[in-house]
């Protein structure tokens, strides 16, 4: 899979001088190896997706104090403090650091009808500590490989696969005690099937709603998470009981309803400013399924509500006529887990400010 995607982007960049578009059937037909924007635009607010972003984060509550551990003697999680001297109690501020890219790549257009094309979205995320001495929290790798299409220039659609990866700083982990065993719990989604539509009514409105879950044939950490039917894709044995052996856990015994959903739904607005750009609001939901877990050893239960966070911004999305091309200054409020993958169960809520831009 990775090898084709390079491929890809190997040949695209080699014909992307050459050729810019190709007419056909009297103009009706247009072939673009790089179109200027992808089909699909990307979540304004939410914190993983494919933009770049600095954000600075106000912590009101939740801010991480702790890492999850493997114990191998009691068949728990332990809660490792990443803060052992107690330094830092009370600070709260972060800097969240994000470089993104959302691209279309070989698009076939018909009129203004219907145009398809090979979608590409990746991002690089990382938190730092905004004391101190600014040491890094963790980072995640995402990225989306698929095909986008869009409808009469409103409707939009993608698919494909999506891949998440969260890894811990290493400025973090040297502050564990050196006596601690087990290994740190980390989340992956390697890789999921995502589905998306993005609906456009009128210029200054966008409605999207994105859902993906894993594959049959998938990477997943940490094992609580895992649904039963999944397995591991070099040996095709069950993925939950290899890795609850490797994490010295109990099996999850999952209800088949539990597939380990995530669904984004958001909605986007915008009001035009003369001669600068436009000031947006946008709200996103969230809905984790994996949340019926209660991120614990045992804790699944089919009764246990999903975990949902919720994120709102505004801000101004300036121009391209000023020299920017969808770049904003943003101010956001989320409710919801702390924006680094690896600290999954630790739910937060923040003010950020920052500048982000979408490619």
């Amino acid at each position: 899979m990775k090898r084709i995607l390079i491929l890809f982007l190997f040949l695209g960049a080699l014909l992307v001088p050459c050729f810019a578009s190709y007419q056909m059937f009297g103009d009706s037909l247009v072939f673009s190896w790089l179109p200027d924007d992808a089909l699909y635009p990307e979540s304004i607010v939410n914190p993983f997706s494919s933009t770049s972003t600095l954000n600075i984060l106000q912590v009101a509550e939740g801010q991480p104090r702790s890492m999850k551990y493997t114990d191998t003697g009691s068949g728990e999680y332990d809660d490792v403090s990443i803060y052992p001297d107690g330094k830092y109690a009370n600070e709260k501020l972060y800097l969240q650091l994000k470089t993104g890219l959302n691209i279309g790549l070989f698009r076939l257009s018909y009129k203004n009808v219907f145009e398809t094309e090979l979608g590409f979205q990746g991002a690089l995320n990382s938190v730092f500590q905004g004391f101190g001495g600014a040491d890094n929290l963790g980072f995640d790798g995402v990225f989306f490989f698929g095909i986008n299409m869009r409808l009469f220039q409103k409707v939009a659609f993608r698919v494909g696969y999506q891949h998440y990866s969260g890894h811990y700083g290493d400025e973090t982990l040297l502050k564990i005690d050196s006596s601690q065993t087990g290994d740190p719990v980390e989340y992956t989604r390697d890789n999921d099937l995502l589905f998306g539509v993005s609906v456009q009514p009128v210029t200054s409105v966008r409605l999207y709603m994105d859902a993906s879950l894993p594959l049959t044939k998938s990477w997943m950490h940490p094992a609580i998470h895992i649904p039963s039917w999944v397995i591991k894709p070099s040996s095709g044995a069950s993925l939950s009981e290899v890795e609850s052996w490797n994490e010295q856990v109990a099996q999850a015994d999952f209800a088949d309803s539990y597939k380990a959903w995530i669904i984004n739904t958001g909605v986007e607005m915008h009001y035009p400013l003369h001669n600068l750009g436009s000031l947006f609001l946008a709200a996103e939901v969230t809905a984790n399924q994996d949340g019926q877990t209660l991120h614990e050893v045992g804790g699944y239960d089919p009764d246990n509500p999903w975990e949902f966070e919720y994120t709102v911004g505004t801000g101004i999305e300036f121009d391209q006529n000023v020299g920017f091309s969808h770049a904003r200054i943003i101010c956001t409020y989320h409710d919801g887990r702390f924006p680094l993958l690896n600290f999954f169960y630790q739910r937060t809520k923040y003010l950020g400010i920052g500048f982000s831009v979408s490619p």
